[in-house]
């Protein structure tokens, strides 16, 4: 008989004392919400990213996304192409604004990311916004599609989750669009449990 019954860990942590003083830290402080440290993170992450970003800390990456459609004015009517390849809360939040998601093909079997012909093979007098995502980090192929939505003056969001500290161009990933998203989930490279972002860019900051 095969024992089917496999435990395949998702992830493997490399925290040590550092993580734990931090908790620890801000358990004796007595702000376990929003306080101080939740302040600096904003702020670090937003100077991280650079190219004029403000980071806005939320309680995952789906209300980052949720967040973005809905500051964007997406709604009924409208149409967000998203990755065909991709996690459920991309298409989730899409559906959330009551709004259709459609799915644009991945570049390649070598390259995951949303393919710029097929988003404009999909775009409609509907469309609204283009959701990409950086698979597993790889960052898509953004000169490209940045064009194609500056053209035809779609919204761009990005999901980031998988791309903190990714670069394209020189330039980190979430620093393409309109809105970005960031997961900080326990299986992400920048992880903390649970946790999110919202970027956004500065009015005042001339961003190509």
């Amino acid at each position: 008989m095969v024992n089917t019954m496999w435990k395949v860990q998702l992830f493997e942590l490399n925290y040590d004392g550092r993580e734990s003083k931090a908790v620890a830290d801000v358990l004796e402080s007595g702000w376990i919400t929003m306080g101080q440290r939740t302040q600096a993170f904003e702020w670090s992450f937003g100077e991280f990213l650079g190219h004029g970003t403000m980071a806005t800390a939320v309680s995952n990456g789906t209300a980052a996304l949720h967040m973005a459609l809905l500051a964007l004015g997406v709604g009924p009517g409208d149409e967000v192409i998203v990755p065909a390849l991709t996690f459920v809360a991309d298409i989730n939040t899409v559906r959330l604004v009551g709004v259709s998601p459609v799915l644009a093909d991945c570049t390649s079997l070598d390259d995951w990311n949303m393919d710029p012909d097929d988003i404009t093979r999909k775009i409609t007098p509907k469309t609204k916004a283009v959701m990409i995502v950086h698979y597993g980090g790889y960052p898509c192929h953004m000169a490209a599609i940045k064009k194609l939505c500056r053209e035809r003056n779609l919204y761009l969001i990005e999901d980031a989750a998988h791309a903190v500290g990714a670069e394209y161009g020189g330039r980190k990933c979430g620093t393409f669009g309109d809105v970005a998203c960031f997961s900080f989930f326990t299986n992400k490279n920048l992880s903390v449990g649970e946790g999110g972002m919202y970027v956004t860019r500065s009015v005042y900051a001339e961003i190509p």
